[in-house]
């Protein structure tokens, strides 16, 4: 019975130390760069760009970058923490965003606050990681990987981000072989064949209602298969976020 309720005690004595983990204050700047992968000009040149974003339209965009990712539990719920604890965003609106980017465990992750899920919804936040972010991130291009991510970000909150369509894969041959199309055709192959061999043995193939016909001239129908140092300070404004956004990685 001892053994039972030390193991019950040190339990809640875990879930009670990661609930009580330990946060970086508020950042003082709209863009902060920790890790120093991004240069000093263009580090200050986006801070102005946010903190004129949040001048002009009320939304704060907030991006922390760190090192290294130091906590126990996963992005999703470091973020849902950080955001609550920082309130980017107003308090009526909750028109917030939160950025964090961790360079050497190559984790991206972008938090809404709830006034900004329908201008930013999870899928929207992962293109703009995946076809952004990410590929800028892999050559290094950390300047430009937030640059461009950014503005797509702000552009969003806008409605007016149109993210690129994707491009879609040309399908091999193996893959039209093994689908339901192959197999309807490797049917009618047999059938051709059949009836050959019964008309070179003196035998007519019924034809009666037309048998296989495709009009128009056969197969494929007109196609084919196809931080920085200056500039305005961030005040969280007491928004809050229910989990939306998306993360990923490069």
């Amino acid at each position: 019975m001892r053994s039972l309720w030390f193991i019950l005690f040190f339990f809640l004595g875990v879930v009670f130390a990661q609930a009580q983990e330990k946060l970086p204050p508020a950042p003082i700047h709209y863009f902060n760069d920790a890790a120093g992968v991004v240069s000093p000009q263009v580090a200050s040149q986006l801070n102005e760009q946010l903190a004129d974003f949040d001048r002009k339209t009320s939304n704060q965009i907030v991006v922390a970058i760190y090192p290294e990712f130091w906590s126990k539990t996963s992005p999703e719920d470091l973020a849902q923490q950080l955001y609550t604890a920082w309130h980017p965003g107003t308090k009526k609106f909750s028109n917030g965003v939160l950025v964090l980017v961790f360079p050497k465990e190559h984790i991206i992750r972008i938090q809404t606050g709830y006034g900004l899920e329908g201008a930013l919804p999870d899928a929207l936040c992962k293109r703009i990681i995946d076809d952004v972010m990410a590929p800028a991130f892999q050559r290094g291009d950390y300047n430009g990987g937030f640059t461009s991510g950014l503005a797509a970000i702000m552009k969003a909150t806008a409605g007016e981000y149109q993210a690129s369509p994707k491009k879609k894969k040309p399908v091999s041959w193996q893959q039209i072989l093994f689908s339901p199309f192959g197999f309807f055709l490797l049917i009618i192959l047999c059938s051709m064949i059949f009836n050959r061999r019964r008309t070179s043995n003196g035998l007519e193939p019924d034809v009666r209602g037309g048998g296989w016909w495709f009009g128009g001239g056969g197969f494929g129908g007109g196609g084919g298969f196809g931080g920085g140092d200056s500039g305005g300070g961030f005040f969280g404004g007491g928004g809050d976020s229910g989990g939306g956004g998306a993360g990923g990685s490069w």
